[in-house]
């Protein structure tokens, strides 16, 4: 199924006391890639989160911000500064002393110093806190893919439009080139019969002329590009990602318009041709936003 690389999701997830939060956003990317942040205590899973993305993920630079949202109590441990609780007793005691101060020093005016009190590090393990993560990144990974998949359905519908046009004007072309062949012939042969007043055997004019326009004919050009639409259409609808098979095809057939406009020698057919590459760059710059 053909699905964009640019969505966004949120989730959130609860468990055994925890509660996470994550966002998701992707963008276009030649390949997968994906940057995170972590807290700190959970560095370790990158690797794990990595693999889970990589699962449903195929192209695209995926930005992931995971939070720790809520902790039970004794997962996290506080600390007391010893050290500089006395420091700003003994401080503010000499304080009272000099501004002749009752002294009443207790622990709420303590309270207030800054860092007197440290949180540690969570003591925690790897599975203790996975179910909820897991939970938060499913609900974000659920909404991103389905952002990403509604939009590949509208930039796949606009590319099966354009198909269409093409293979019109490859019609169109391949009409006039039929066209231009014979009104090619007809006025070599009218210019040699005028030049040479019959100095040369007909047989061999004609096969001058039949070699000449043989060089003209565009047959095989018209009947790769129209190959190369079905594979595109083909590949289009199927089920896999995409990308950059797409992205290949449409450079082929770059190259064979680029031939049918080498051999045209024909104003209209020329004017197709012109039409064909401003069709061809839109669906390139289409293809760009495909996983």
């Amino acid at each position: 199924m053909i699905s964009s690389m640019t969505g966004y999701g949120r989730g959130s997830g609860s468990k055994q006391g925890f509660t996470f939060s994550v966002e998701m956003r992707s963008v276009n990317h030649r390949y997968a890639d994906f940057s995170m942040r972590l807290p700190r205590e959970l560095y370790s899973l990158e690797e794990r989160i990595r693999g889970l993305l990589q699962e449903s993920i195929k192209r695209g630079r995926v930005e992931l911000t995971l939070g720790l949202d809520e902790i039970p109590a004794g997962a996290r441990q506080v600390k007391i500064n010893h050290d500089l609780a006395e420091g700003y007793y003994n401080t503010l005691q000499e304080l009272c002393q000099n501004l002749q101060l009752p002294d009443r020093i207790g622990l709420e005016h303590l309270l207030q110093m800054p860092e007197l009190l440290r949180t540690g590090a969570i003591a925690v393990t790897e599975e203790e806190v996975w179910p909820a993560i897991s939970e938060a990144l499913d609900e974000a990974l659920k909404q991103l893919l389905e952002q990403r998949r509604v939009e590949g359905e509208n930039l796949g519908s606009d590319l099966l439009k354009r198909c269409l046009h093409l293979e019109e004007m490859l019609e169109k072309a391949a009409k006039r080139a039929e066209e231009a062949k014979d009104e090619h012939r007809r006025r070599i042969e009218q210019k040699f019969q005028e030049l040479l007043a019959g100095q040369f055997e007909e047989t061999r004019l004609i096969m001058e002329c039949a070699l000449l326009v043989e060089r003209m004919g565009v047959d095989e050009e018209l009947v790769r590009l129209r190959s190369h639409i079905d594979a595109f259409r083909g590949y289009l609808t199927g089920l896999a990602p995409a990308g950059r098979k797409l992205d290949f095809i449409a450079q082929e057939m770059f190259r064979e318009v680029n031939t049918l406009g080498s051999k045209a020698g024909d104003f209209q057919l020329t004017n197709l041709v012109v039409e064909l590459k401003a069709e061809l760059e839109k669906i390139r710059e289409q293809i760009q936003n495909l996983e």
